[in-house]
């Protein structure tokens, strides 16, 4: 702690109330850690002052010291005369989009720490054949902050309908990699939903605006394998997003438990190319299925020439890109579609997938992470 000026008598010291942010603890189940650092320590005339007081021109140092968060804020901050403290205040907050996965991976069984599998008890299915207190796997969401997940719609509401899940029903799990759920992994999080926000413009018919947000109940705990991923802003696109390579992943939620590799499957992954609406609806006539491509979504079909094990009819995946965003030049995946709809039923990739653009909901789901 500094001390300017003249000497104060104990009656005249300016003080300055600690801001919560002073030090944020570390600890397993903890997300944000500041560290302040003191300049100089002042021999007092008059004795210490109170708990939670400083002493005016006093300068404190912040930062993060958890490697999977960033500072907002000011970095120091000066105690004012006004018995203020300069500048902002600070916050840690995780760091986005980061991946030991630096561009598309090499091999399609690759870790994204931000994937998130979306779970539903079997007592809540009418007619399920399934035990009462079965969970099973119905799609895939992406972790965005510490306590929200964006997901398809459809992936949360009945079939064909608006009415969505109870959340007791439907749980969320981070840090997963295999397929198979008894294949206990240190990485996973289980974690309970508090609220199911749709679209309020969701339409179960024609999936558009196929779109939803889960609040989480508890906090997500960050680490190497749990992260969330950026959203990206239109702007943010350095190539138009019809010449976009885009990463896809998710889990088979169609996966046969009697398979013999069913132990052994992971998340999968592969690229797609964005295909013209229109040619994606000519696409499907031609195939006697007549869809209807809006603007918030668009198609897109496997890359030949990029290895790829992911039928995206099977899964309820997540579309990612790879690029420099505004937070950051150092480029960074952000999140730009989910797995809608398909009609590939043979995964031949002779159709292609249609996937929610998530580009248009960005200030929508921002204002509900809050």
């Amino acid at each position: 702690m500094t001390v300017s000026g003249p000497p104060l008598s104990p009656g005249r010291v300016l003080r300055c109330r600690e801001t919560p942010l002073h030090q944020l603890y570390s600890s397993a189940f903890s997300k944000q850690k500041l560290q302040d650092a003191s300049t100089k320590k002042p021999a007092l005339p008059f004795g210490d002052l109170p708990p939670g007081y400083q002493y005016l021109h006093t300068q404190i140092q912040y930062e993060c010291i958890s490697p999977f968060y960033r500072r907002l804020g000011s970095s120091r901050r000066t105690c004012l005369r006004t018995g203020k403290w300069s500048g902002r205040a600070p916050s840690c907050i995780p760091i986005c989009g980061k991946t030991e996965n630096v561009t598309a991976p090499k091999t399609q069984r690759a870790r994204w720490p931000w994937q998130a599998a979306i779970y539903r008890r079997a007592g809540g299915v009418h007619g399920s054949s399934l035990h009462k207190d079965t969970w099973f796997l119905v799609c895939s969401g992406a972790l965005v902050n510490e306590r929200t997940v964006v997901v398809s719609a459809h992936c949360v509401t009945d079939l064909g309908r608006v009415t969505v899940i109870k959340t007791a029903d439907l749980k969320v799990v981070l840090g997963k990699f295999y397929r198979d759920d008894d294949r206990e992994e240190k990485s996973t999080q289980s974690l309970r939903i508090s609220a199911i926000i749709l679209h309020p413009n969701y339409d179960p018919i024609l999936l558009d605006a196929d779109i939803a947000v889960l609040k989480l109940l508890d906090k997500a705990r960050i680490s190497t394998r749990v992260q969330p991923i950026c959203l990206a802003a239109p702007r943010d696109l350095s190539t138009s997003f019809q010449e976009s390579r885009i990463t896809v992943a998710g889990w088979n939620v169609l996966a046969d438990v009697r398979s013999p590799g069913f132990k052994n499957d992971t998340l999968r992954s592969g690229v797609v190319s964005v295909a013209d609406s229109l040619l994606c609806e000519e696409q499907h006539e031609e195939h006697g299925i007549p869809v209807s491509v809006t603007d918030n979504m668009f198609c897109a079909g496997w890359d030949r020439t990029a290895p790829s094990d992911i039928c995206t009819a099977e899964t309820g995946g997540i579309a990612a890109v790879f690029f420099p965003g505004r937070a950051s030049p150092e480029p960074r995946w952000h999140l730009v579609g989910l797995v809608s709809w398909s009609y590939d039923k043979t995964c031949s990739h002779s159709l292609y997938t249609a996937f929610t653009k998530v580009l248009p909901f960005k200030d929508w789901i921002e204002r509900n992470m809050k």
